[in-house]
């Protein structure tokens, strides 16, 4: 697959986010608000498991920063 332009290195967040919108606009649109939602949460949940096991977050620093 042919790599983007660098030119678009900067924006690569905005345009993930985007295309996450955009998905996320249409599931709601398929299947309503709750399914979408609930695919939503369990997809961030995933999302945050699999960053956890590759060691690209710390959970530990974030549940301190929640327990005051």
């Amino acid at each position: 697959m042919k790599q983007p332009p660098r030119s678009w290195y900067p924006y690569r967040n905005r345009i993930i986010g985007g295309l996450i919108a955009f998905i996320f606009g249409l599931l709601w649109i398929w299947l309503g608000f709750g399914p979408a939602l609930f695919i939503l949460v369990f997809s961030v949940i995933g999302y945050i498991a699999g960053a956890y096991f590759d060691g690209q977050i710390d959970l530990e620093s974030w549940f301190s920063f929640f327990n005051f």
